[in-house]
């Protein structure tokens, strides 16, 4: 494995490795017998990709209010913020799907072993789920 795939994959690493602790409702991608390398190669692109996605900026009215443009643009940060992960999501989804992946939920009980290893195992799991020939969960709509 050349340093730029290790790097690729540590990236890849420390995202999935994050996901089931983060996400209330974790997923991660399946193909069936897919190799290590490949997998690695097309998350990092489809992760570069996403990388560009940026939310629109939010249109706010004026007002002579300090207090009222204060609250609105915390507001509209906030709620821009939740859209740029929405839209990561869906090019991330979207690219991955592309390339022959399915989403799949993971289960109460995946998530808790999952939680439990140290993240070099938990990594490892992960990518025997990602590329074992079927997938251990329900399957997401594309």
């Amino acid at each position: 494995m050349t340093s730029k795939s290790r790097s690729v994959a540590f990236g890849i690493a420390a995202l999935v490795a994050a996901m089931p602790a983060v996400a209330a409702d974790p997923v991660y991608f399946h193909k069936p017998n897919v190799d290590r390398d490949r997998f690695a190669s097309d998350y990092a692109g489809c992760a570069e990709l996403a990388k560009g996605v940026e939310a629109p900026a939010a249109v706010s009215a004026y007002s002579s209010d300090i207090y009222s443009v204060a609250a609105n643009s915390f507001f509209n940060g906030f709620f821009r913020s939740r859209e740029q992960r929405h839209m990561i999501e869906n090019v991330l989804r979207t690219c991955m799907a592309d390339k022959g992946y399915r989403r799949v939920r993971a289960s109460k009980p995946m998530i808790k072993e999952l939680s439990r290893l140290p993240d070099k195992e938990r990594v490892d799991r992960l990518f025997v789920l990602a590329a074992a020939p079927v997938p251990d969960g329900e399957v997401m709509p594309r």
